[in-house]
C-alpha cells in the first residue's frame, strides 16, 4: 500500500514540473514566426499533394473508360498522368527538405 501511495505522489510531482516547465518557458517570438512560416510552407505542400494524388486517381478513371479506338485520348491522358507523377515526387522530395529544415530549426512542438 505504501508503495501505490509513493508513486501515486511521485507521479503528481512529475506532472506538476512538467506543467511549471510549459508555464515558465520564454520562447522568442521571432523563432515562432519563423516556425510558424516553415510550417504554413509544409502544410501548402501537403495540400498540392494531396490534389495531385486525386488528379492521378480521376486520370486512371478517364483511362479506363476511354474506348480504345480513341487512341490520341489515351496518349494524352497518359502523358498527363506521367507529368502528374513527376510532379508528385517532386512534392514529395519538397515536403520531406521542408520537414528537416523545420527540425534543423529547432521549431519547439514539432507535430509532423
Amino acid at each position: 500500500m505504501k508503495w501505490i501511495s509513493l508513486l501515486i505522489a511521485l507521479s503528481t510531482t512529475q506532472m506538476s514540473y512538467a506543467q511549471d516547465y510549459k508555464r515558465n518557458v520564454i520562447t522568442d517570438p521571432s523563432i515562432s514566426r519563423r516556425c510558424d512560416a516553415l510550417l504554413n510552407r509544409r502544410n501548402l505542400k501537403i495540400e498540392h499533394k494531396q490534389k495531385l494524388q486525386s488528379l492521378i486517381i480521376r486520370n486512371e478513371k478517364l483511362q479506363k473508360i476511354t474506348p480504345l479506338e480513341k487512341r490520341t485520348v489515351l496518349k494524352k491522358l497518359s502523358r498527363n498522368k506521367a507529368g502528374l507523377e513527376h510532379e508528385l515526387q517532386l512534392t514529395l522530395l519538397k515536403i520531406k527538405n521542408q520537414e528537416e529544415n523545420i527540425i534543423r530549426k529547432g521549431c519547439p512542438g514539432i507535430n509532423l
